[in-house]
């Protein structure tokens, strides 16, 4: 895309001192570097996770020093060709607004693990001009610390969730469920819900769709996210993290974009009893 040609892929710190450092945010968080550097790189869970901040987003280009996108602002405030840089090795990157709402902006993030659990963000925030006034200034950072104690709040739920299901996973919590497993008395559950279950060592959600029980996992096939949310939207469940949509029908996601989900027949036996089936 034009509006990114013959940009570096490397960040480069020495051009900082052309820009206006308009002040700080830092922050502890109970999350580990390996999650935050994770969640620096995907882009895809912004619109998703973030929906104060972004309104959707689209990629031009990714890889290993980091990626580009077109992003669109809440509303109709406009859009913006976004860059994030990364130095995995030091934790560090630079996020600037290439284009568009903000142009010129440049937001550069560290990353640091603590002596005890969790790590500190040290967030800096580069303008390529001066304010106008004090009052200005004090108006902006004052937004932008407000705009970055929101998102580092919708981070760190999903960055404990994710360490969460990872280590529930390495566990031995994702197991494939057997045929046959009982899962409850029929009359415990509520066809208007999505009822949670244990199953193959971790959870299970139970549902009753067009007619018919059905169970899958509790979890995303693509990073784990939660599919325990009650609503159904055109046969298919959707993931909070990134969007992805799967068919209740055979688990296909709607984009390709992942493994399906594996889908459960679901019978009653002949003690009242609900009992999974083999996927369909």
């Amino acid at each position: 895309m034009a509006v990114f040609a013959g940009r570096s892929d490397r960040i480069d710190r020495a051009r900082l001192e052309d820009l206006h450092c308009l002040g700080t945010y830092e922050r502890k968080l109970p999350v580990n570097l390996q999650r935050m550097m994770e969640n620096a790189y995907d882009w895809e869970h912004l619109p998703f996770v973030h929906p104060t901040s972004f309104g959707d987003i689209a990629l031009v280009e990714q890889g290993s020093w980091g990626w580009r996108c077109k992003a669109s602002l809440p509303g109709s405030a406009g859009s913006q060709f976004i860059e994030l840089l990364v130095d995995a090795a030091r934790h560090y990157w630079a996020t600037c607004v290439v284009e568009g709402f903000g142009q010129g902006v440049e937001i550069h993030t560290q990353a640091t693990a603590v002596p005890e659990d969790g790590i500190t963000v040290r967030v800096a925030f580069y303008l390529p001009q001066p304010p106008e006034s004090e009052a200005q200034a004090r108006f902006l950072l004052a937004a932008l610390q407000q705009q970055y104690a929101t998102l580092y709040d919708e981070d760190e739920q999903l960055m404990n969730g994710r360490q969460a299901a990872i280590e529930l996973k390495s566990s031995g919590g994702h197991a494939r469920p057997e045929a046959g497993t009982a899962l409850g008395a029929s009359s415990g559950f509520d066809k208007a819900c999505a009822n949670i279950v244990s199953a193959g060592g971790g959870e299970m959600v139970l549902r009753f769709h067009e007619g018919r029980w059905l169970a899958h996992r509790a979890t995303c096939p693509h990073l784990l996210g939660p599919l325990s949310g009650h609503e159904v939207a055109d046969g298919r469940v959707s993931c909070p993290w990134h969007g992805y949509r799967f068919s209740l029908e055979d688990g296909h996601e709607e984009g390709g974009r992942c493994p399906a989900l594996e889908i459960f027949g679901v019978a009653e036996d002949d003690r009242g009893r609900l009992v999974l089936q083999d996927p369909t």
